[in-house]
């Protein structure tokens, strides 16, 4: 990373090696290589991010991006409240690198408050992130809650607290150190709220629209893009030199190395066999509980970048933590704190590497941003167990 190495080139060595140092043959390894690459999820994630790149550069030509912000701005008064609702609002929707869809937004608002790069990374990345513990949407609770065989509810309930210091994290130690912008002038507070939220409708019509699609009409988010992408082109008229500079200024070579390397990287892992020794080795060891409840889904989340991966992986595992018949829910909040914590610092993830690339940051400065908010929420979680299980 200090030496500017391409991330993509870096994961698909690693790639290898691992697979190498797994015993598996060469002829093995490139075998994996291209079954990741030809998968389906490959194929369709790479479209998706594509066309969430060139989304957002229809977007930002179309002058779509500077009005949202101009329309939030109508009725928000602190503009650094209108940098963060578009990552807030986009981790609603649980599809692979959606931090891609606020970012185009993020860049917008962040360029006129003189944000570093990084310091827009970490907000866009952040506060994209603030509902996995509890939107019940999100894959990796729904698998929580049959691995366990416990009311989605009950998970939920028991980690509440932690989107709740996620949110505080992210107003403590990113929003407070931007300096304070008023976004509107007196004269337009009054009469003109209606019509700018009018106006924030109208040109965030694409992004809400994916949400309708994917949530209510159950479309795939491929096809959901591809219908809006198609309507804009359609409805717009844009001339053909334009389309041309819009797709080449979409379209990343890194990104697409970036996107099939870890697909490549969570193919050989699984057929390495390398995430099995992990609880193996912990427990020989001699970890206390509570310790490997939380460090068995951490360096699965770590490797993956994937919270179906650990829990999938971890929560079987840990069965006999948890309670077999009656699962603690403490306990298992401490177990999803820790892969979750996992999956946001791994290189692996593909919001944080696609955020990254966008934005052009560095990952060691925003891993450093990273580690003040993540401390505090992991705190919390083992505070909580501390207390319903030790002093309750």
């Amino acid at each position: 990373m200090k030496r500017k190495i391409d991330l993509g080139l870096v994961i698909l060595i690693s790639s290898f090696l691992i697979g190498i140092f797994s015993k598996m043959p060469v002829t093995a390894i490139l075998r994996n290589f291209f079954l990741a690459t030809i998968d389906l999820s490959t194929l369709k994630l790479v479209g998706a991010i594509l066309l969430i790149f060139i989304l957002g550069s229809l977007l930002n030509e179309g002058g779509n991006l500077r009005n949202v912000n101009l329309s939030l701005e109508a009725f928000i008064k602190d503009r650094r409240i209108t940098l963060i609702i578009p990552s807030m609002l986009m981790g609603l929707l649980p599809v692979a690198a959606g931090a891609m869809l606020s970012a185009p937004l993020i860049e917008e608002s962040g360029n006129k408050m003189n944000l570093s790069r990084e310091n827009k990374t970490f907000l866009n990345y952040w506060f994209r992130h603030i509902w996995e513990y509890t939107w019940p949407l999100y894959p990796g609770l729904i698998l929580a809650a049959g691995i366990l065989k416990i009311p989605l509810q009950k998970i939920i309930s028991a980690q509440v607290p932690l989107t709740i210091t996620a949110i505080f994290s992210g107003v403590v130690f990113g929003i407070n150190k931007i300096p304070y912008y008023s976004s509107y002038k007196k004269e337009e507070r009054r009469g003109k709220t209606i019509k700018k939220f009018l106006q924030l409708l109208f040109y965030s019509w694409p992004i809400l629209a994916i949400i309708l699609l994917v949530f209510v009409f159950k479309l795939d988010l491929l096809l959901s893009l591809l219908i809006i992408i198609s309507f804009i082109f359609i409805t717009t008229k844009i001339k053909k030199r334009k389309i041309l500079f819009i797709l080449k200024k979409s379209l990343s070579g890194r990104i697409l190395l970036l996107i099939i390397s870890v697909m490549i990287f969570k193919k050989i892992l699984e057929t390495s066999g390398i995430l099995l020794l992990i609880p193996q080795i912990l427990n020989k060891v001699g970890i206390p509980p509570l310790i490997i409840l939380f460090s068995i889904p951490f360096f699965i989340g770590l490797l993956t970048g994937v919270t179906q991966a650990f829990v999938g992986i971890a929560f079987p595992i840990l069965l006999p933590f948890f309670g077999i018949t009656t699962p603690n829910t403490s306990y298992v909040m401490l177990a999803y704190a820790g892969g979750f914590t996992g999956v946001l610092l791994s290189p692996a993830h593909l919001c944080l590497i696609v955020t990254k690339s966008y934005f052009k940051s560095s990952l060691i400065k925003v891993y450093k941003l990273l580690f003040l908010p993540i401390s505090l929420v992991v705190s919390v979680a083992f505070l909580l167990v501390f207390i319903s299980n030790f002093i309750w």
